[in-house]
């Protein structure tokens, strides 16, 4: 595991209270009432393949992510994996163990591609919300989100093949991230079958070779797709 670099925020995140008054949970904050949260402030870059926590670690830290992208990730006894998510700029993560007393994180959270994310301890962030209770409701609303995830991935795993998976993830990201055209839902960057497979693939020891299912799922469903545009 490469170990993260704390430090002030860096100029990619030069306006970090910004960054904060954006994201579901401190939605309605102005940047004046964050202030204080500005000295607890940090930023930590993290190496591609790299753990932002593992499961079973204290939850000492709030995470926003700044750049790049976070896979969310639960490793079952049998060693299967199952994705719950994956986070990107403006998302919040590590949220559920925060709000715990001598909480512990229930998943592992690994950047896909070199990661910075804004760090804000745990006694910062109580203290917030406790001197700000309307954000409570928006922290239940989260919560109760990742919870459905959770419980989604789960099925998804247990009763979709990798096609099914693969057509899931895209209407997932089409609902959360796509631009509607019209009747066309459209997505601001490209989408790769290996780029999928993080959230499709099922086993770590055969990660590898689940990138060509995906990718080839991935195929499928992009010409079926490109098949029913010119029919119509």
């Amino acid at each position: 595991m490469i170990p993260a670099v704390a430090q002030p925020p860096s100029k990619a995140s030069a306006d970090p209270l910004r960054l904060l008054a954006a994201t579901a949970i401190f939605d309605g904050m102005s940047e004046l009432e964050l202030e204080r949260l500005r000295p607890a402030l940090r930023a930590r870059k993290f190496a591609k393949d790299s753990y932002l926590f593992r499961e079973g670690d204290p939850g000492s830290h709030l995470y926003v992510v700044v750049q790049g992208e976070v896979k969310i990730v639960s490793v079952t006894e049998s060693g299967a994996e199952i994705v719950f998510g994956v986070v990107g700029p403006g998302e919040v993560i590590g949220e559920l163990s925060v709000f715990v007393e001598d909480g512990e994180r229930s998943t592992d959270a690994v950047a896909l591609v070199t990661t910075e994310c804004l760090a804000i301890p745990k006694e910062a962030v109580v203290s917030f919300f406790l001197d700000h209770p309307k954000l409570l409701l928006r922290l239940v609303t989260s919560l109760a989100a990742f919870v459905r995830r959770k419980d989604a991935a789960v099925a998804e795993v247990a009763f979709l093949d990798i096609p099914g998976r693969v057509a899931n993830k895209l209407l997932e990201l089409a609902e959360s991230k796509g631009v509607r055209d019209g009747e066309a839902v459209t997505h601001a960057e490209p989408l790769q079958g290996a780029r999928l497979h993080h959230a499709v693939a099922r086993d770590d020891h055969r990660a590898e070779a689940g990138r060509a299912p995906a990718a080839r799922a991935f195929g499928r469903v992009t010409n079926d797709t490109r098949g029913l545009c010119a029919a119509a």
